[in-house]
């Protein structure tokens, strides 16, 4: 299998990106927000993956300013 270009972290995607806080709105726009809650899908390990919606915003903030470099 070739290798299909998907970006994996926000520093592979070119050009100005919106602040750690502006992801996270546009994050709220998402199908998966239900009743006001972002749902992840996330992996324990590959094959494994499920969907909470028990993630602290203030960790994505952290996780996603880090990423940003802010």
């Amino acid at each position: 299998m070739g290798n299909m270009n998907i970006k994996s972290r926000l520093s592979d995607i070119e050009g100005d990106l919106p602040g750690a806080h502006a992801f996270l709105d546009l994050m709220a726009q998402d199908k998966k927000v239900v009743d006001g809650r972002l749902r992840f899908v996330l992996a324990r390990r590959i094959g494994d993956a499920f969907v909470t919606d028990e993630v602290d915003p203030g960790l994505v903030v952290e996780m996603l300013s880090g990423e940003l470099g802010h």
